[in-house]
């Protein structure tokens, strides 16, 4: 019995320390977007956002949450290839209309987040072309 509650006890110390130390390696975002959009399946409110990673083996969970109020949201993604575009860290939007559907996060370090599309927007780009729109991270939105 005793051996088990160590184990267990080491199980959980093990936990939480992996989990700090990915905290840790995580990235994160700071923007202000000035249009309300649809992340997943829920729409988010414009405003300023903290975009944190976690990396989760082959993908990784980002989690959003607005700065202001307590709006928060976790989507997995997976990596994609970077294709020019924007070089430092921005979220890019594809736009159909006036909505707005988060597609990528771009961490600034020539890598990036692909988005899972929802139904939604699958089927609104079935009918409608789109337009991407970047959003630039604070701190490099005033860098020349």
């Amino acid at each position: 019995m005793k051996t088990k509650i160590l184990a267990t006890a080491a199980a959980v110390l093990v936990s939480i320390v992996t989990a700090r130390a990915c905290a840790a390696q995580s990235g994160s975002l700071e923007v202000n977007i000035p249009f309300a959009f649809e992340a997943g399946n829920k729409t988010m409110p414009a405003g300023s956002y903290r975009v944190d990673s976690m990396r989760t083996g082959a993908g990784s969970l980002e989690i959003l949450r607005t700065i202001s109020s307590d709006v928060r949201l976790t989507i997995s993604t997976i990596s994609t290839v970077l294709q020019g575009g924007t070089p430092g860290p921005a979220l890019i939007f594809h736009r159909y209309a006036n909505r707005y559907f988060l597609a990528e996060i771009q961490t600034g370090d020539g890598h990036a987040r692909a988005v899972f599309p929802s139904q939604r927007e699958k089927e609104l780009a079935r009918s409608q072309a789109s337009i991407e729109v970047a959003v630039l991270d604070r701190a490099s939105a005033g860098k020349p």
